[in-house]
């Protein structure tokens, strides 16, 4: 079922980029935008759960914890827990040294009762519910056995990297990304992502130490200066406009000269499938029936006045006729 909503949820999400009538190169290019769109959005809820102030419900020791460490989605995951682990029951099942089996039951839900296996020495426990194993988050009965046992801050084995604020720093790795003469073969983007990433991964180890970061200011320093240093002397060796032109010119002349030519004809028209037409279609593409067919064949008779022997009227409505009645005898 999991992976059937994840493949649901992609199509949605490339349904505002394409549709059934994209053609390939339409393709490519919005298929840049929609990851580029991805990682915008990305890049924001990472600011968000950063430097966005979280709203406490409690007021607790656990939950200020819970904010400093979750990004701002998981926070409100587990600020539910947190809120709904005051409404229940705890009730000792058994007791060996340190490990404790407790049944925690809700006071409004019945069915809401499961048994909760904790070492109070290590903090490493387990529930019957699962819910940390589903989604990595303490569940409301573990929270509800803390709370009774005055466990204050959210123990680091039930800390997932993946949820935290600093999951995205130190993410690229170097072995993975490309290499400086495959840049060369690509576009001016993908040099530029490529920096950006490397920059990226710089300022993650900035942050850790002082030694770090004065290794990483000096090389970059140098770096610079040798890269500007490189820029002047494009600059002041470039040619002048009229000469770049006359270059570009003469060595197209030189490369029409070697292109042979190649007639270009249409491409070959492939036979549809389906029912081969025989002429029997009308203008709107519909099949005509035999008796369609026969009447469209069938010649008309054009039918003759008995009195003047004119066409397209008959005795009674003869003009002819009439105008002899009115001349008198």
């Amino acid at each position: 079922m999991n992976t059937t909503q994840r493949s649901e949820s992609i199509n949605s999400f490339f349904d505002s980029f394409v549709d059934s009538t994209t053609t390939l190169k339409q393709f490519v290019v919005r298929y840049e935008k929609a990851l580029a769109s991805r990682h915008e959005k990305e890049r924001k809820e990472d600011f968000e759960s950063r430097h966005k102030y979280r709203i406490l419900r409690i007021g607790s020791k656990m939950e200020y914890h819970g904010a400093l460490v979750y990004t701002k989605k998981v926070f409100t995951l587990f600020q539910d827990e947190l809120v709904k682990s005051n409404q229940f029951i705890k009730e000792k099942i058994s007791k060996n040294g340190s490990c404790y089996e407790y049944k925690v039951s809700s006071c409004f839900d019945s069915r809401d009762s499961f048994l909760v296996s904790m070492d109070l020495s290590s903090k490493v426990g387990t529930c019957k519910c699962n819910l940390f194993e589903f989604k990595g988050i303490l569940c409301r009965h573990i929270l509800a056995i803390f709370h009774l046992k005055n466990v204050v801050e959210i123990p680091s084995h039930f800390i997932l990297k993946r949820w935290t604020k600093e999951a995205n720093k130190g993410n690229v790795i170097f072995e993975n990304t490309p290499s400086f003469e495959d840049d060369l073969e690509k576009s001016a983007a993908a040099r530029c992502l490529h920096v950006c990433r490397l920059i990226n991964q710089l300022s993650s180890f900035a942050e850790k130490s002082k030694e770090q970061y004065k290794v990483i200011v000096g090389d970059l320093d140098q770096i610079f200066k040798k890269v500007l240093t490189m820029e002047e002397d494009n600059i002041s060796s470039e040619k002048p406009v009229d000469d770049l032109i006359h270059d570009a010119m003469e060595s197209q002349q030189n490369q029409s000269n070697h292109i042979p030519l190649v007639n270009i004809g249409d491409p070959h028209i492939s036979q549809t499938k389906g029912r081969k037409k025989s002429g029997h279609e009308s203008q709107n593409n519909r099949f005509k029936s035999g008796l369609e067919i026969a009447l469209a064949n069938q010649t008309v008779k054009k039918r003759t006045c008995h009195s003047c022997g004119g066409y397209g009227h008959n005795k009674r409505t003869c003009k002819g006729k009439q105008n002899s009645t009115d001349i008198p005898t």
